[in-house]
């Protein structure tokens, strides 16, 4: 169990202030319509006016708030997961059904509720407030002519009262439907939402995307976006809000088990901190070891001036992006992989080191070395054929010269998340692509039937149930007695590396 913060000051203070406007704008209301007697008609309507106006003002200010913060966004309705939001009040919240929605600070509300809280700021607050406003100004109405009968006006305020009075009766139950039956509750006394270490691990990772996006955001003197160190800075002051201990988190755990290989390196070119793919790429088992090394420890002589180059400008202020490098790993096997780094600086402006991910391109560098013999052999070779198809890490592809698919290999049906060949061959490459998607590809393909070989860079992918990928793609023309007959070409999953490639671009803008 965690502790995440969800619900600001201000937020806290409006609900309660509401709470007990309503309750008693409900108990003075009710004795001026006649329903008991408890305070005296003529007190009961001096104290319903002077709530009704303190309630109008909370409304305003509120209001101002919600706009201001962007708080206004929690309301926007949508129907994604709304059925199954209905189905676990009904049936699932009584056999222990998972909830369907997860509550983080930039998103509160289930489906339902947002649809919920949206009628009840502009249908039935509406109706009580007008209805009560032409309830006291009767008199001056009446004389302008703008009213007739008070009855329907009665009725209407009446109306909206059970509305209101049913809102929260609803509402106070639904409280009661958390992690533990008082916990929402508690949650709106402290701001302290009580989570599941998943939710609150979901929170945080929110919360990270969002700081990041923020810290950009900032303008340093010189009139250049503020980029050093985004990643730990926004990372830290994400955690300090939310109060998580985030060692055990499952953003943590997501970065340990992704493609992605983070490190920092001080100012003497020292490794301070890898994380476990970093490791992993290297062939490393043990932190300690790398951790104190040198960058340039177990490189090639030309390897060595190039990181030694790399750093240094790192240090020097410059940011980088898809370097591509050689690295020797510990057991003396070669890989390849990209570098995108930038400067880590104090408070005071100082570079104290670097951070950086790097991307294992291996396969994708094997691939090109396939497709150079090819092209080297003037297209006669089978080795790219022979080496891509059975890949595990590259996807292959065939196409004929009217863009229907010949050939597919299974890592491309598994990116594709396809199950068989029979689902795609004889299909056209335009399958599950946008028009803008179809027309950059269609015009790659004409010109590599005009002989050219085409690397693509990341593009877009649509895969079978629904979901977007991103892969590298590299296309070739397939020859036949010296005739061009279709195209061939290989796929490099980068979707779970685009995040972290991006955010370093990004800052340079």
């Amino acid at each position: 169990m965690k502790k995440v913060l969800i619900y600001k000051g201000y937020e806290r203070f409006w609900h309660w202030t509401q709470a007990l406007l309503i309750l008693l704008l409900a108990v003075t209301g009710f004795e001026v319509h006649g329903t008991y007697t408890l305070l005296g008609y003529e007190k009961a309507v001096f104290i319903h006016r002077n709530l009704a106006w303190s309630f109008i003002i909370l409304i305003i200010f509120t209001q101002f708030w919600n706009m201001t913060t962007g708080e206004w966004r929690q309301y926007v309705p949508s129907t994604k997961l709304l059925k199954a939001q209905i189905r676990y009040y009904i049936t699932g919240i009584f056999s222990n059904a998972p909830h369907p929605t997860r509550k983080t600070v930039y998103n509160k509300f289930n489906p339902l509720q947002r649809m919920t809280y949206l009628g009840l700021r502009i249908l039935i607050i509406p109706i009580v407030v007008l209805s009560g406003l032409v309830y006291m100004y009767y008199v001056s109405l009446v004389d302008q002519s703008v009213v007739g009968s008070l009855q329907p006006v009665a009725y209407l305020h009446t109306f909206g009262a059970f509305l209101l009075l049913g809102f929260v009766i609803g509402h106070v139950y639904l409280t009661t439907t958390g992690h533990r039956p008082l916990s929402a509750i508690k949650a709106m006394l402290t701001g302290w939402e009580e989570m599941s270490d998943e939710d609150a691990e979901l929170a945080l990772e929110e919360n990270l995307k969002v700081a990041l996006i923020t810290s950009r955001k900032g303008i340093s003197g010189r009139g250049t976006i503020e980029k050093e160190g985004v990643f730990e800075t926004a990372f830290d002051d994400v955690v300090e809000k939310l109060g998580i201990n985030t060692e055990s988190t499952r953003l943590r755990e997501k970065l340990l088990s992704s493609n992605v290989g983070y490190f920092r390196i001080g100012k003497d070119h020292k490794y301070q901190e890898v994380n476990e793919v970093w490791l992993k790429l290297y062939k490393c088992t043990d932190k300690k070891s790398v951790i104190g090394t040198d960058v340039t420890l177990d490189r090639t002589p030309e390897g060595k001036k190039q990181i030694t180059a790399l750093v240094d400008k790192i240090l020097s202020g410059e940011i980088i992006t898809g370097e591509r490098v050689e690295r020797v790993c510990k057991d003396g096997t070669i890989g390849y992989h990209t570098v995108s780094a930038a400067p880590i600086k104090d408070k005071d402006g100082n570079i104290i080191g670097l951070e950086g991910f790097i991307i294992d391109i291996t396969p994708q560098v094997e691939a090109e070395k396939a497709l150079e013999k090819k092209i080297a052999t003037e297209h006669k070779s089978n080795v790219f054929y022979e080496q891509i198809v059975k890949s595990k890490d590259v996807g292959y592809f065939r196409i004929d010269s009217q863009g229907f698919y010949q050939e597919v290999n299974d890592t491309w049906l598994r990116l594709y998340k396809y199950d068989s060949k029979d689902e795609i061959i004889g299909k056209h490459y335009s399958l599950s692509r946008t028009k803008e998607d179809f027309v950059k590809l269609k015009k790659s393909f004409e010109k590599v039937m005009k002989g050219e070989t085409i690397p693509l860079g990341i593009t877009r992918r649509y895969c079978k149930d629904g979901s977007i990928g991103y892969h590298s793609i590299t296309m070739t023309p397939v020859v036949e007695n010296g005739k061009i007959v279709g195209v061939e070409g290989y796929i490099v999953d980068k979707t779970d590396r685009k995040l972290a490639e991006e955010e370093l671009k990004k800052a340079q803008v």
